[in-house]
Parts: C-alpha cells; structure tokens; sequence
C-alpha cells in the first residue's frame, strides 16, 4: 500500500481540466512551484516558513502586544478613524517591535519621544505614539504581561514652540467675508457648514438634506457621537439656496452634483485658497477645521459661557469648548445668540 504524505499548512488544488495538482502555502497564499513531496517543493516551503516565522511578533515583544490588542474588543470598539490614527502610532513605533515589554520603562520612553520621534516625526506625533503606546502598555499590563504600565503617570506633552503658526487658527471676519464671497457655490455650502454650524470635515462633506428641519440643521457627530442642533446662520442659508444642482441627499456636492470625496474636496480648495493667498486678501494658514476655532471665538466675543460653546460644537465638556474659544437642543437664547452671530465683516461699499 502506498504511504500518503501529510504537510500541514498546505492547501492543494487540481485542475479539472489538466489534471495538474497545484499547492499553495495556507498562510500566505503563496503557490509552491514545485511538485508536492519533492526535495524542491521541501526547500521552498522552508523559505517560505522562513520568511513568515520572521514577520512575527516574538512573545513578550511590543510587537506581539499590538498584535494582541489590535484583534482585541478594545481595537474592534474603535471608531474608524481612530484605529487609522493608531496605526500610524503603530507605523512610527515598528522599529521597537522586537523589544521586550519589561525593558520599557519611563525613562526609556521619554528618551525615545525626545530624540528619535521628535527629530524625525516632529511635535504632534512624538505626542500621539507616546499616548498610544501608553494603551498598549495598559493593555499587556492588564493581561499580566508586565508588572506595571509605566506610562500610567499622564506624560506631559512637549509644547509646540510660541514662534510657529497655530495650526487651524481662527479665521478673520474679513476672511471669512472674502472666502464666502468668493467661493464657487460646491465650496462656499461646506464652508457654510463649517463656519455657522462648526461642523468637522468628516461630517459636513456626509451630512444629509435629512438633517436640515424647522430652521435648523440636526447632526450627530462622527467623532464623539454627540448629537447637536444649532439653527441656520443666514449665511447658510444664503449658502443652501446656490447648492449645485444635484440628486445626492448628501447636503455637500461638488460642481457635478455628485458627493464630494475627501481628496477631491481637499484638491479644491487647496487650490482655491492658494490663488486667494495669492492676491494677498487671505492670510496663509485658513484649513475648515480652523472654522471651528472660527465659530467658538464669534460665540465667546457674543458673551456665549463654556456649556453654550460646548453645545453647539458638539463637544461632551466645557474644558473642550475652551479650547475653540480661547482666543476671545440649545435654550431659546443661545438659538438667538447663534442664528444672529456676526461672522464675516460687513463689506465697506462706501
């Protein structure tokens, strides 16, 4: 009787025509170009199980905690988004991934964050693959993998230098005019959006026709699913009647009436702005985001306190509406407050 030989790992595939038996690493899908059993097919499969045990995180490493976590209900429970922005951390970090966890201490990390992430990466994600590398930390410390999580002790931040530009600054009352003036009705309405309603990008470009009722636009936001409603700004308004002739229920749509992508709407107004820079009637700098900051500033200057700003961005704490309005269902007054907040300076057609 004739043995039959076994190799895990393997997947084999006959062709129904020719009769030709093809194999294939399970793992990698990889096709073994060699007949099965041969002291070629042999060869190559140890390449190929070569090069995946090599890849893989080894136990106790850094790498294998991330690996972990991120098959974990804590990665799954992430809002997109977020698990994108982590694995960037996680791109930053891949140099570390063969350490061992119990060799990561304090002053390890802030000798990393300070002379390798921060030269290479600058201010921003020096911060953030140190926050995200202090969840994983918690994470391998609450399964007992280390003893102690040596990040439990919040970091503080490196500051970003007072000489550089403040990243989405507020924008100016004149530039708003001159941007709202200005803009080709498929980027004046998500500006609109942004500007009266502090809508983030990722949701004024989705925001439906659905959520504009009674005079007022209704959203609950992607990034903290906070539900908020503020009434329509006349400049919205002015913004929604030029809207692009258009079957999409989303609100935002480009010049052919189709939803705006994130790159296309970026690409757009990248080159809207940098003409208007141009002709020097707009400061370098303006990103919607600043828009927010824009709004919070206006709502400060108009007497709004911090719950009132909180409410209309969205935010879930005041400390957060502080911080859009640092540089300067909502009550029956706030609504007023809203609907007659002065964004743009009023033109001079004297």
């Amino acid at each position: 009787m004739k043995s039959v030989t076994i190799v895990r790992g393997i997947k084999r595939y006959k062709h129904p025509g020719t009769g030709i038996v093809y194999c294939y690493h399970r793992k990698t899908g990889k096709r073994i170009d060699a007949d099965f059993g041969s002291p070629e097919f042999f060869s190559k499969l140890a390449e190929i199980e070569k090069v995946v045990k090599a890849s893989e995180p080894l136990p106790g490493t850094l790498g294998l905690a991330i690996s972990e976590y991120m098959q974990s209900p804590d990665w799954s429970n992430l809002r997109y988004k977020t698990r994108v922005s982590y694995e960037r951390a996680f791109a930053v970090l891949k140099p570390l991934r063969d350490m061992p966890l119990a060799k990561i201490d304090r002053p390890f990390v802030f000798k990393l964050r300070d002379q390798k992430l921060f030269p290479k990466h600058g201010t921003w994600m020096a911060n953030y693959a140190v926050t995200v590398l202090g969840i994983v930390l918690r994470f391998a410390r609450d399964r007992g993998w280390i003893a102690s999580n040596p990040l439990a002790e919040p970091v503080k931040k490196i500051k970003v230098a007072e000489d550089r530009s403040a990243p989405n600054r507020p924008w100016s009352e004149e530039e708003c005019r001159v941007v709202i003036d200005r803009a080709p009705p498929q980027l004046k309405l998500p500006l609109a959006l942004a500007m009266c309603a502090g809508l983030r990008k990722s949701d004024f470009l989705k925001v439906t026709l659905t959520s504009l009722r009674n005079g007022s636009i209704t959203v609950r936001t992607s990034k903290r699913g906070v539900p908020i409603s503020v009434p329509v700004h006349p400049i919205l308004a002015q913004a929604l009647e030029t809207r692009p002739k258009s079957d999409a229920v989303q609100i935002a749509v480009n010049s052919l009436g189709q939803p705006w992508t994130e790159t296309g709407f970026n690409a757009s107004f990248r080159t809207f702005k940098k003409a208007l820079e141009q002709e020097g009637v707009v400061a370098p700098g303006l990103t919607p985001h600043g828009l927010r900051h824009t709004l919070g500033t206006r709502l400060r200057e108009a007497g709004a306190d911090d719950r009132t700003i909180a409410d209309v961005l969205g935010q879930k704490t005041s400390s957060m509406a502080r911080r859009y309005s640092e540089n300067a269902a909502l009550p029956e007054q706030a609504q007023g407050l809203v609907r007659t907040l002065r964004l743009t300076e009023t033109k001079n057609k004297g």
